[in-house]
């Protein structure tokens, strides 16, 4: 039994249930189709996520072993690893992350649990996050499901812990225009995954006013040359931002992905003036992707260079389903089916669709 698919069927019928109900789901005041949605999705993800086995997943069981080895290293060592690291500059990285293992360790006793506590911590600010700002959150559920959870729930946890802060979190901090606070909440997460100070420049480009002649330019001048000089490019991303590129991949590259947003580009081009007239705020949704679009060539030279894309490229949760709602009634239900079918495809092709799951009982 595939448990994604299965997942990602369950959770069609309930929302063409909702629909036939007459809720729509998006966030209304009077309609609670998108609230219990968006709960139902994220319990069903969290279960999944927290009560795999730790053979699921390609960083589960190295994060066992650091787990445990956390469980026997005393505070002391652990406070002075993090001196060492972060005041006496001694080589080593993400220091904060042994820290929040050890302090979760004061109530949680296994690694089962902690895997689920990880599930929970980014799901359930994601639910949210696609509660309060998704024009369709069944379609954001959908592209999420197909897109990002093998990423943010089976892989690393210290990626996942540092997203569901800045991303999630850091962009209530930015609307509300607290810098120093997401200043704070961004060195904190970069001590779990150092990677997280990516999203800090987002805070002074959300809500750069965009025009098509901005997205023609990024998506037909400065992505293709990006992309021809991806190798410099990422030397001086290395540089500049003090990030690791993991080496030269003679087979990088993430063809699907960027198919994908090159797809959501062209689109978004197309419909820009009735996204933003119908959604004011879709604009960072697209400031966020064209920033996501402009990193994808790093993939091209280490396919690890992924997660600093994630962190804009989240946002596609909320972008998409801005594109089909700028479409009329009927032409919005054909491009949904559309996009539907394609999401579907894509995730029956994957490898991680392919039903390696077990539960952690089940082995």
């Amino acid at each position: 039994m595939n448990i994604y698919l299965v997942n990602i069927t369950l959770l069609t019928v309930i929302a063409l249930f909702l629909r036939f109900r007459g809720n729509d789901l998006f966030r209304n005041n009077a309609n609670r189709g998108a609230f219990w949605f968006c709960s139902l999705a994220a319990f069903f993800w969290i279960a999944i996520s927290g009560f795999r086995h730790e053979y699921v997943g390609s960083d589960t069981v190295s994060y066992h072993q650091s787990y445990t080895l956390t469980f026997y290293t005393s505070w002391s060592s652990l406070f002075q690893q993090f001196v060492d690291i972060y005041i006496n500059h001694l080589p080593g990285k993400d220091a904060g992350y042994a820290l929040f293992e050890k302090f979760t360790q004061v109530f949680i006793y296994n690694y089962q649990s902690y895997l689920v506590l990880i599930a929970i911590i980014f799901t359930v600010p994601m639910a949210r996050f696609i509660y309060r700002y998704s024009a369709d959150v069944y379609v954001s559920f959908l592209i999420y499901s197909i897109l990002f959870f093998a990423f943010f729930a089976l892989t690393g946890h210290r990626q996942t812990i540092a997203t569901a802060s800045v991303v999630f979190f850091g962009y209530q901090l930015i609307l509300k225009r607290k810098l120093f606070w997401l200043i704070a909440v961004s060195l904190i997460a970069a001590t779990i995954h150092k990677s997280a100070l990516i999203f800090l420049p987002f805070y002074f480009l959300y809500n750069f006013p965009i025009k098509r002649l901005h997205i023609s330019a990024i998506l037909f001048i400065i992505f293709p040359l990006l992309l021809l000089f991806s190798g410099p490019y990422s030397q001086f991303f290395k540089t500049f931002f003090g990030y690791e590129t993991y080496g030269v991949y003679e087979s990088a590259g993430t063809l699907p992905f960027t198919i994908i947003m090159l797809s959501v580009g062209f689109m978004t081009l197309w419909r820009l003036p009735i996204i933003l007239e119908r959604n004011e705020q879709s604009n960072h949704f697209v400031n966020a992707y064209l920033i996501g679009m402009l990193l994808v060539p790093l993939t091209y030279v280490n396919p690890s260079a992924m997660r600093v894309v994630q962190y804009y490229s989240i946002f596609l949760v909320l972008l998409v389903p801005e594109i089909i709602k700028s479409f009329k009634s009927k032409e919005a239900t054909l491009v949904y089916l559309v996009i539907a079918v394609l999401m579907v495809v894509l995730f029956v092709t994957r490898q991680h669709s392919g039903g390696g799951y077990a539960f952690f009982w089940s082995i």
